[in-house]
C-alpha cells in the first residue's frame, strides 16, 4: 500500500528533512516526477520547512522545490509517536532505534493509523474506528490521499476529490470526533480520614458537639422566653424548642466538617497539583484514551492517593513521588492495549465511498431546500 504517501517521523526537522533528500534531490517521487507527499511529525513540522529553505537558498537542494508542497504536518508529536511504535500495539507502525525514526507504510499515515488505535482502545467499533481515521488521514493529506485510491474506473473521482478538498479546507465539515488530548486530573476528594490517623477521634466528636449545639440551642430559646412562660400556646413553644436545637445541631456538625475539608484542602492543594500535573503529561506524551485515563483514576484508589499524600509530606522529592504512582498505573493501562491490525485497502475505499455518498446527500439536500 502507501505508493504516493509516506510518513517520517524524526527527532528534529533537520533528520525529517534528511530523510526526504538523497543527494539534494527528492527521495520519493511519483511516476511523473511529481514529489510524494511526506507526513512529519506536529511538533517538527516549522523546523523542517525552515531547514528545507535553508537548503534551498544554500543551494544544496533543486530550487525548484516548495517545501510546503512536500512535507505535511502531522497530528502526532515526535514523542507521541515514537511511545506507540516502541509499545508494538500497532502493527505496522515501527520505532528504528538505529536512527530514532518512526515510520508507517500505510495508506492512513502515522496520524490516520494511531487515531484508528486510539478509537479501538477507547471502545469504538472497528467502523467508528475506520471512520476516524479516514477523516483524520484526509485532513492531513487531502486530495492526494483520494489519489492513491485505487478506486473502481466507474466512480466519479471528481466528487471524490471535492469532498476531500473540502473536509482538508472546512474545520467542521463533518460530525466526526476525532481524538483530542485532554488536559484530566485526578478528582480532589481526599476524605480527612484517609490523611489523618487523628481523624477517629475527631470523628467520634461530632456526637458530643452536635449535641452540645442542640443544647445551646434549647438554652437560647430559654432565655427570652423564660423556660416557656412567656409562650402561651405550648405546641408552638415546643417546636420552636425543637427547631432551634435542631438547626444548632446541624450547624455544629456541619461547622467541624468544614474546618476538616478546609484543612484537607489547604494540606494537599500544592501537592494535588503536582498530582495532576504529572497526570495530565502522562495523558499527553502517551496518548491515553478517556477509557484509559478513567481505568487509571480507578486503580488509584483514594487510600492510595492518601497514602501518597502522607509519604509525600516528609519527602524531599514531592514531584519524583507523583511521577512514581502515575507512571505504574501508566504503564498497566498501556500493558493493556489490545494489537491493533489496520484496515485493509479496500475497507477504506468502502468507507471514503460511503462517507462520499452521505456527503452527496447533503449537497443534494442542501440544493432542494435552497430551492423551495
Amino acid at each position: 500500500m502507501a505508493k504516493m504517501l509516506k510518513s517520517k517521523y524524526n527527532s528534529s526537522g533537520e533528520r525529517c528533512v534528511d530523510a526526504c533528500l538523497n543527494y539534494g534531490g527528492l527521495r520519493y517521487t511519483n511516476e511523473d516526477g511529481s514529489p510524494i507527499k511526506i507526513e512529519i511529525p506536529c511538533d517538527r513540522y516549522e523546523e523542517a520547512i525552515s531547514d528545507f529553505e535553508d537548503r534551498i537558498k544554500e543551494g544544496l537542494t533543486e530550487t525548484i522545490m516548495n517545501p510546503k508542497e512536500i512535507l505535511v504536518r502531522g497530528n502526532i508529536t515526535y514523542n507521541q509517536a515514537k511511545s506507540i511504535a516502541i509499545e508494538g500495539k500497532v502493527r505496522g507502525l515501527d520505532f528504528f532505534e538505529i536512527d530514532g525514526s518512526v515510520e508507517c507504510d500505510h495508506i492512513l499515515g502515522i496520524s490516520g493509523s494511531i487515531e484508528y488505535a486510539l478509537a479501538i482502545w477507547n471502545g469504538s467499533t472497528k467502523d467508528e474506528a475506520l471512520l476516524k481515521a479516514v477523516v483524520r488521514s484526509i485532513k492531513i493529506y487531502g486530495e492526494d490521499f483520494i489519489k492513491e485510491l485505487t478506486l473502481d474506473e466507474k466512480v466519479d473521482k471528481s466528487l471524490y476529490m471535492r469532498f476531500a478538498k473540502g473536509l482538508y479546507s472546512v474545520e467542521n465539515m463533518i460530525d466526526v470526533d476525532l481524538y483530542v488530548c485532554k488536559n484530566y486530573g485526578i478528582d480532589n476528594e481526599i476524605y480527612f480520614e484517609d490523611l489523618d490517623p487523628k481523624e477517629k477521634v475527631i470523628k467520634n466528636m461530632n456526637l458530643p458537639l452536635g449535641v452540645l449545639g442542640a443544647f445551646l440551642g434549647f438554652i437560647l430559646v430559654q432565655v427570652p422566653t423564660n423556660f416557656g412562660q412567656n409562650i402561651e400556646n405550648k405546641m408552638l413553644y415546643l417546636a420552636l424548642t425543637i427547631t432551634v436545637m435542631f438547626i444548632f445541631m446541624m450547624i455544629f456538625i456541619k461547622g467541624i466538617k468544614f474546618a476538616k475539608d478546609k484543612y484537607v484542602q489547604n494540606s494537599t492543594y500544592l501537592i494535588m497539583e503536582m498530582f495532576n500535573d504529572e497526570l495530565e503529561k502522562s495523558c499527553y506524551e502517551n496518548l491515553l484514551t478517556e477509557k484509559e485515563y478513567k481505568l487509571i483514576l480507578k486503580n488509584i484508589t483514594r487510600g492510595e492517593v492518601s497514602k501518597l499524600l502522607l509519604d509525600m509530606k516528609g519527602s524531599v522529592n514531592k514531584k519524583l513521588s507523583c511521577n512514581t504512582i502515575v507512571t505504574k498505573e501508566t504503564k498497566f493501562t498501556l500493558d493493556a492495549r489490545r494489537m491493533v491490525v489496520l484496515p485493509s485497502e479496500f475497507e477504506i475505499i468502502q468507507m471514503v465511498s460511503k462517507l462520499v455518498g452521505t456527503y452527496q446527500d447533503k449537497l443534494a439536500n442542501d440544493y432542494n431546500v435552497n430551492n423551495v
